[in-house]
């Protein structure tokens, strides 16, 4: 008990804070798509999963341990931030409105906060850095352990993104109806993509 009463709290005082994945949540929470900040941050969930077992099945440490395989983790993350921001500076200045049949799908939203989890080499160092710290030999297997901690973490980032994404909604929701609005949303959607992606790529290591 006395373990999940510091883990608990540091995860979320961790996911709270603005961050990438967030700004990611907020940027399609802006777009046209009914609840696309919550299909957004499901994808990002998964992706903290799929990080989850690859810490325990070790391959994490191995691609950490490649300075080749995170460069190319690295960039191709960048890339596909940068391509999806492009996407949505265009589509502004058609001046769709939220309303718009075409907009993005659930499948392609969901897609997309998948593979910005798990093209970001960073969140695979965070998951080595941090989970460790709350493991004991004295407490059993330590796949298991991690394999517990990174669930718990998994449920806590995707409720706070969650959040985040019905915030976002909310203020889309307020706006909505005004043509010119819709284009400022697109832009800065498309603004804070390509920023993260910018941030990827120019960030060290």
């Amino acid at each position: 008990m006395e373990l999940w009463l510091l883990f608990i709290p540091a995860c979320l005082a961790l996911n709270l804070t603005p961050g990438p994945d967030i700004f990611f949540v907020l940027s399609q929470a802006l777009g046209e798509r009914r609840f696309a900040g919550l299909w957004a941050a499901l994808g990002l969930g998964v992706s903290y999963l799929g990080h989850t077992l690859l810490a325990v099945a070790g391959l994490s440490a191995l691609v950490m341990q490649s300075a080749t395989a995170f460069m190319v983790l690295k960039y191709l993350g960048a890339a596909y931030l940068l391509y999806l921001g492009w996407t949505s500076l265009r589509s502004a200045s058609t001046l769709h409105l939220p309303e718009a049949q075409h907009s993005d799908s659930i499948g392609r939203i969901f897609y997309r906060g998948l593979m910005v989890g798990l093209l970001n080499p960073k969140v695979a160092l965070f998951f080595l850095a941090f989970l460790p710290q709350f493991i004991s030999q004295e407490r059993g297997s330590v796949p298991m352990q991690l394999l517990q901690l990174g669930l718990v973490f998994t449920l806590t980032a995707t409720l706070c993104n969650g959040g985040y994404g019905l915030l976002g909604q909310r203020l889309k929701r307020g706006l909505q109806g005004r043509e010119r609005v819709s284009v400022y949303l697109n832009r800065i959607s498309g603004g804070l993509m390509m920023a993260l992606g910018a941030r990827l790529a120019l960030v060290q290591q």
